[in-house]
């Protein structure tokens, strides 16, 4: 027995009982398919409860982390029509109408594109926007293009860093030409300087955006002397919101940087094209802590601003502000005139064991109005569950348009999984009201990874 033993160790490789690590491949392919089942609101004023179908089949390409392509659109079939005014605009009688009438709906074919890794010197990014913010968020904050429940556009960021200049450009719509803004941003002490230390923490920024203002169609229910059913639909050219265009200059300076710890300061100033007086001022202050397991950012800031100018513009809830300001059925954002007043801004972002992070922020003003956008996300599971709420709210003390959504997915097995979501959304009308309602939907989802 000793001698087989001692055999049996002499023929054995030195390498016997380490597991071969495989190579990461450098070319991943995925396809999936996601069916979901549900409630939305028709869209009209009367606004009844449509029962929709949806089904999104999805191919994607990743090479190695310097590019990603994810395309699936998600088509929905209309099964019940309540009332029954838009079954006529629909494609086929069933495909929902209102998601393909215009260029930009395209977009809703692409989910993802990346090109460039985080560290890249040029990086392009792609697909629906949830919380876009440019910079310090001046001009370009929390921004969503997806709000308005009739649109589903495609926007896409690009970055390009040369040496001590960084500069950033980005489209809502990358099919239909609408809001577009940009920001260069100089890092003065690398320029007169190769201290890393000091890199980055003096920043001179500029921002711009501007609207182009192109209006939603909506249709317009205009009944012939028939009876129920057989009554036509005309789309109108709708009328679009005014346009709108905003400059901004940032300053910031970093005075304490440690691993634990970064203490910036900031002030800049902002103008609204064309209109002298509608200037903005502000000041504030910045700090980052992180510790082993949580991270808490804050910001602080104080802001002088008046008429059509106002700080953070093309903000959260802004896809549905350009329609109506506050409220759904008062002037548009475009048309809205701020007192001569200040305001108190705060911002927050809190992650607890890399599983749970709040963020969101709260501005007040001194004419007694209140905007804030809050999103709550929890991640378990190795992220097989991954569940987010949504509050936001602008013109509280004034006239307020609340926006609730939450989502929900589940990964039951590695290839299969349940998905949910409920919230309110806006439908545009051609005469810039918005009609609210509820939408809730489930269903399973199905995926695989070569």
């Amino acid at each position: 027995m000793l001698s087989f033993a001692l055999a049996l160790l002499l023929t054995q490789s030195p390498d016997a009982g380490v597991a071969e690590v495989e190579p990461e491949p450098f070319v991943h392919l995925s396809a999936g398919a996601e069916g979901e089942l549900g409630v939305l609101p028709s869209g009209w004023a009367e606004n009844g409860a449509d029962v929709m179908f949806g089904f999104r089949p999805m191919v994607g390409m990743r090479v190695s982390d310097v590019f990603a392509l994810q395309v699936g659109p998600l088509i929905r079939l209309r099964v019940i029509d309540t009332p029954p005014l838009d079954r006529m605009n629909d494609l086929g009688g069933v495909v929902r109408g209102q998601d393909w009438d215009r260029p930009g709906d395209f977009g809703e074919l692409l989910q993802s594109l990346r090109i460039g890794s985080d560290t890249s010197v040029f990086q392009l990014r792609a697909g629906p926007m949830q919380k876009k913010t440019m910079g310090l968020g001046h001009l370009l904050f929390r921004y969503s293009n997806r709000l308005n429940a009739d649109a589903r556009p495609a926007a896409a960021t690009a970055t390009l860093a040369v040496e001590f200049l960084r500069f950033e450009l980005f489209a809502s719509d990358i099919f239909s030409g609408r809001l577009f803004a940009g920001e260069v941003s100089w890092d003065i002490a690398r320029s007169f300087s190769s201290n890393a230390a000091t890199h980055g923490r003096y920043l001179l920024s500029l921002s711009l955006g501007h609207d182009f203002a192109q209006g939603t169609p909506a249709a317009v229910r205009e009944p012939d002397p028939c009876a129920g059913a057989d009554c036509r639909f005309i789309v109108p050219p709708p009328a679009p919101p005014a346009p709108a265009t905003l400059v901004h200059l940032d300053a910031s300076a970093v005075l304490v940087r440690s691993q634990s710890l970064s203490l910036m300061v900031l002030a800049g100033m902002g103008a609204r094209a064309n209109q002298a007086r509608d200037l903005g001022f502000l000041a504030g202050l910045a700090m980052d802590v992180r510790v082993p397991d949580v991270e808490l950012s804050l910001r602080a800031e104080g802001r002088k601003q008046a008429g059509g100018f106002r700080h953070g513009y093309f903000g959260p809830q802004y896809e549905l502000a350009r329609f109506s300001g506050i409220g759904l059925g008062f002037p548009a954002l475009a048309d809205e005139q701020l007192p001569d007043a200040f305001s108190v801004f705060g911002e927050l972002r809190f992650r607890l064991l890399q599983s749970i992070t709040l963020d969101g922020a709260v501005e007040a003003f001194t004419f007694g109005r209140t905007d804030f956008d809050a999103t709550l996300t929890v991640e378990l599971l190795q992220k097989w569950l991954i569940a987010e709420a949504r509050v936001g709210a602008v013109g509280l003390g004034q006239q307020p348009r609340w926006l609730v959504t939450g989502g929900l997915r589940w990964r039951l097995f590695k290839s299969f999984y349940v998905l949910g979501n409920a919230g309110t959304v806006f439908f545009p009308q051609v005469d810039g009201r918005l009609v609210r309602g509820v939408t809730i939907t489930g269903g399973v989802g199905v995926d695989i990874e070569r």
